[in-house]
């Protein structure tokens, strides 16, 4: 092989790394909570975020934690202000869901009664 052609194969390895090591740290994997599928071993996964929050110049954003079954309701206003960050809420999905279930039975037998 030529010093020419080592030169321009060793330049397109170098391009090839350096785009790969920027394009990880600019653009990261998700985590395993965020990806689709079964199996999921990560703990969070971000629903929404840069909704408009109560507050001047915030925004709501919307956490899941599927090991506690929690949504979590977070209001940011800048990182570098002295609020940063606050916890508006926290919802219990499994006692939200158990809920809306009774409501829902209670619905079906109000507008169709079993016959005795």
């Amino acid at each position: 092989m030529s010093d020419r052609t080592r030169f321009w194969l060793g330049t397109v390895m170098l391009a090839l790394a350096v785009g790969m090591l920027i394009g990880g740290l600019l653009y990261p994997r998700p985590t395993y909570s965020q990806d689709a599928g079964e199996g999921r071993s990560g703990n969070y996964a971000l629903i929404a975020s840069g909704l408009k929050g109560l507050r001047a110049n915030s925004q709501l954003v919307y956490i899941i934690d599927d090991r506690n079954e929690a949504l979590y309701i977070l209001e940011a206003t800048g990182i570098m202000k002295e609020k940063g960050t606050e916890l508006r809420d926290v919802i219990d999905l499994r006692e939200f869901g158990t809920n809306m279930q009774k409501k829902r039975a209670k619905k079906e037998t109000t507008t169709h009664p079993t016959k005795p």
